[in-house]
């Protein structure tokens, strides 16, 4: 098979390099997190009610939207089943955890939160697509840098933040102490909070009215985004890169 030339002028091709050789990474890799332990409160904040009652009949633990309303005795109609609500659960039992873990489905991530016993009893209570849950934990908790910067969700997240146009990238000598201080605070994100992930950064200088042009990309474990810890650390990093 012939090959196609490239379409990139020499000099496309001189400053395509010249990025590449001044984007700066900071990375640790190992085995990626797919589940999380998570507190009853996190359901409520996602939009759930946790609901002990009958499905089809049988005794039976499982979710409700919130903005449903449902309360005991009620009953209602779901995919051909018949749910009966004896009680909104308020706490779980010294022997009851709740999960979500990520799985790769139909080409996209996918959140499933399940319900446990010590026993070893498992119930999947929703199924719902990574990029939605995800961003509807960011709205609610206030983190605008990552609901702008989202870009994807599989078994991990991307995040990308631009400001201002390409031009020449710099040399690590010459970034500014503002972004020597990102890759720092990066490092030690990923390390303490992500256990794994990527960052990168490349710097264009100021524009004409004194701001920094740059790109910069996050790749994190998708779980991890539900921890507090992880998720406020990015979103503070890329807010202070403007």
């Amino acid at each position: 098979m012939k090959k196609r030339a490239s379409k990139l002028t020499a000099e496309e091709l001189l400053a395509k390099h010249q990025v590449a050789l001044n984007t700066f990474v900071r990375e640790r890799w190992g085995e990626i997190p797919t589940e999380l332990e998570v507190p009853l409160k996190a359901l409520k904040s996602w939009g759930f009610d946790l609901v002990r009652g009958l499905r089809g009949g049988a005794e039976a633990i499982f979710v409700t939207p919130t903005e449903k309303g449902y309360e005991p005795g009620d009953t209602f109609e779901e995919r051909g089943e018949i749910f009966e609500v004896r009680e909104l659960v308020k706490e779980l039992g010294p022997k009851e955890k709740l999960f979500i873990e990520v799985t790769l489905e139909d080409r996209r991530g996918v959140i499933r939160g399940l319900h446990r016993t010590d026993v070893g009893d498992e119930t999947v209570l929703f199924t719902l697509p990574a990029a939605e849950l995800l961003l509807a934990f960011f709205k609610k908790r206030g983190y605008g840098k990552l609901l702008e910067a989202f870009h994807s969700s599989g078994l991990t997240t991307e995040f990308i933040q631009k400001n201002g146009e390409a031009g020449k990238a710099y040399p690590f000598e010459a970034l500014p102490p503002k972004m020597r201080r990102a890759l720092r605070e990066a490092q030690d994100v990923i390390k303490k909070h992500g256990g794994v992930g990527r960052f990168t950064l490349v710097y264009f200088g100021e524009n004409k009215d004194g701001e920094d042009r740059y790109v910069v990309t996050w790749l994190l474990p998708t779980i991890r985004l539900f921890d507090v810890g992880l998720a406020e650390n990015v979103d503070k990093l890329l807010a202070a890169l403007d």
